[in-house]
């Protein structure tokens, strides 16, 4: 994975290496998505999302979509309880 430009955009370069990886579009917009609601918002270390998660999360997408794809929506919205059971309803994954 390329180091990133620190910029405040860095999701899109995310993103488009993601696409450029083999990552489906929307779950590479899911990922985006994830990182700039981490920097917009200010999260701490302890949140996904982080710059430095970059290579992780690509990771992920790549060996274990589904399970990408449930770790952002949870981490992006993690008190919707009805989103993340149908999210895991349709991604077949238990609980």
């Amino acid at each position: 994975m390329e180091d990133y430009q620190r910029t405040n955009e860095y999701w899109t370069e995310w993103q488009q290496e993601a696409l450029a990886a083999g990552v489906a579009a929307p779950l590479a917009e899911l990922g985006a998505e994830v990182l700039r609601t981490h920097r917009k918002n200010r999260w701490g270390s302890e949140f996904l999302g982080m710059i430095d998660d970059g290579p992780h999360m690509l990771a992920l997408c790549l060996a274990e979509p589904a399970e990408a794809e449930m770790m952002f929506t949870e981490n992006l919205y993690p008190y919707n309880a009805a989103l993340l059971e149908a999210t895991r309803l349709r991604l077949g994954l238990t609980a």
